[in-house]
């Protein structure tokens, strides 16, 4: 069998569909006549519009689905859903008891491990870790009856339990350390393409020793078909139902509940490209590479304290529009404009946060450069008050706008599209052939054209405008993103120095942009013009403006005058 180069894989933590480059095979689901789990091996090849193909035999079980929040007081609205009128379905009372280390051993090496209580029966299931996308959660799982109320480690296959759980002295260390307790609604869809999706709804409550929060939930699980199903599906349902996409599953709920500080934000890895692969599956991967750093980021962003969490969520989704333009040629135009707004709208909300999370900071720097004992001091202080309450503002905002169905809507269609690639049935065949094309000369025409750009926009810096100056970081924040999306496609020493000449540019740029930022927040905070702390304000921005208008000019020349790496 031929390697590919580009591989739809499946990596992390609850397991979803995650298009990445490895030396995994691409999996596709089957699914098994003879059971309600699904036996795959999941191999998906992406290549001349083509998603999934190449069927081969079972190896594994995994599990496939969907998760999706419902307010409590919409379940009885899901219920009567015309959808799931004329399915069959059942209603039982399932209680699981999720084990553990106390310092998530299990967890730590990728292992989920829970008993389930149904009546007098006992099923205990393993499932491997995994990613999430767009809602759409994949892993392995085992699955097996048991006579007692704790894991029964003999009847798990060979091969199927982590090294560590090879030692009895590991395995005493594991006991229970959360529970799920819920009802559980399941309704069996046929679809008339032959795909078959159980919808559950759960309703109930996730518990510690010592806290708990409720459990509301609609899962869509593949029985049989294409993941891409899923997505219809949830479509379909929230045209008319609250749905928000629930990227956490109950066993990462119950341990964020059992140890409440585990927040923390995350910053875009490598995209990893492959040299064999075509500009078509390049996009692909760097697109689903934005929504999983987009996401990575949500959790942090809803309950914690960071504002790199808001800061994160944005660099992802302006690194996904980066990608819309550098293919913008290759989309159709009604597709590109819609998704480009879509994208912006989000964009747009956590940007205001992130405006006034700067200021705040900065007036934090004005402060310290000020004698604690002179009035400057004491009205920045002022000041700093008023701009905590925007910042709070802003990020209501922000939260409101994650959970509402317009953000998970987004994230649903954004991964049926990819998974349908439908770009391509709109494209002539000249532009079919830039998609199969080498990604490698894709990446250098594109990256050549926005150096161009950059070259033409900013020769002769200090004579730009205000306008003027914001296009040119616009350009070479775009130029920064690509040279990201495509370094490993390059020799590393000829990539490293161009990045780090660019990025001091692009710092630079956002340096100055943050100074005309401060006069609109400052509008904004109501300070008036002819107020102490204004004039304050003014003055350090003026100094910082001047001071990068000198060094900017220098940092240009030294971006064009180096060597390009493509």
């Amino acid at each position: 069998m031929k390697k590919l180069g580009f591989f739809y894989t499946l990596n992390g933590l609850n397991m979803a569909c995650y298009v990445g480059c490895a030396s995994l095979f691409v999996q596709r689901q089957l699914s098994d006549t003879n059971s309600n789990k699904l036996k795959i091996l999941f191999l998906a090849k992406i290549s001349k519009g083509n998603l999934f193909s190449s069927l081969m035999s079972v190896l594994m079980s995994i599990e496939t689905e969907l998760k999706l929040s419902l307010p409590p007081k919409k379940a009885n609205k899901l219920i009567q859903h015309p959808m799931l009128q004329s399915a069959s379905h059942t209603t039982q009372h399932l209680y699981n008891t999720y084990f553990d280390t106390p310092n998530h051993d299990l967890l730590q090496h990728g292992v989920g491990l829970r008993v389930r209580r149904i009546g007098d029966k006992r099923l205990q299931t393993m499932k491997t870790a995994g990613t999430v996308l767009g809602g759409l959660h994949q892993r392995q799982e085992w699955e097996m009856e048991i006579s007692g109320n704790t894991p029964d480690y003999s009847q798990f296959p060979k091969g199927a339990l982590p090294a560590w759980c090879s030692s009895k002295k590991n395995r005493k260390k594991i006991e229970a350390l959360f529970t799920t307790d819920f009802t559980r609604t399941t309704w069996d869809l046929s679809l008339n393409d032959g795909s078959k999706i159980e919808v559950a709804l759960d309703q109930g409550e996730i518990k510690t020793k010592t806290a708990s929060i409720p459990l509301n939930e609609v899962e869509l699980e593949l029985k049989a078909g294409s993941p891409n199903v899923l997505y219809k599906v949830a479509l379909t349902l929230q045209k008319t139902l609250p749905l928000t996409i629930e990227n956490k599953s109950k066993a990462a709920r119950g341990y964020a509940l059992y140890q409440t500080n585990s927040l923390q934000f995350q910053k875009a890895g490598s995209v990893n490209l492959n040299p064999d692969m075509t500009a078509d599956q390049a996009f692909i991967h760097i697109i689903w590479h934005c929504l999983e750093h987009l996401q990575a980021n949500e959790e942090m962003v809803l309950y914690g304290e960071d504002i790199e969490g808001v800061h994160q969520m944005r660099v992802a989704l302006r690194r996904l529009r980066s990608c819309l333009s550098f293919y913008k040629s290759l989309i159709p135009k009604k597709t590109y404009a819609k998704l480009y707004k879509d994208v912006k709208w989000m964009t747009d909300v956590l940007g205001v946060a992130r405006d006034w999370d700067v200021f705040a900071l900065n007036l934090q720097n004005m402060q310290a450069q000020s004698s604690p004992l002179s009035l400057s001091h004491q009205l920045l202080e002022d000041l700093q008050t008023r701009v905590a309450d925007f910042q709070e503002r802003a990020y209501i905002t922000v939260r409101q706008a994650m959970r509402s169905p317009d953000y998970s809507r987004l994230l649903l269609s954004l991964s049926q599209w990819l998974m349908q690639q439908s770009w391509r049935r709109k494209l002539g065949t000249k532009s079919l052939q830039r998609l199969d094309s080498p990604v490698m000369l894709f990446a250098s025409q594109k990256l050549e054209s926005h150096y161009q750009r950059i070259c033409q926009q900013g020769q002769n810096f200090a004579q730009l405008n205000t306008e003027q100056r914001h296009e040119l970081r616009i350009f070479v924040k775009e130029m920064a993103y690509g040279t990201r999306f495509f370094a490993e496609l390059y020799p590393h020493k000829a990539v490293r120095p161009y990045a780090k000449n660019l990025s001091h540019l692009q710092d630079e740029l956002g340096v100055l942009n943050d100074v005309n930022v401060a006069t609109d927040l400052l509008n904004q905070a109501g300070l008036d013009e002819n107020a102490s702390a204004r004039h304050f304000i003014n003055g350090w921005y003026a100094h910082q403006h001047i001071t990068y208008l000198t060094s900017l000019d220098s940092a240009c020349q030294t971006f064009f005058e180096q060597k390009t790496f493509w």
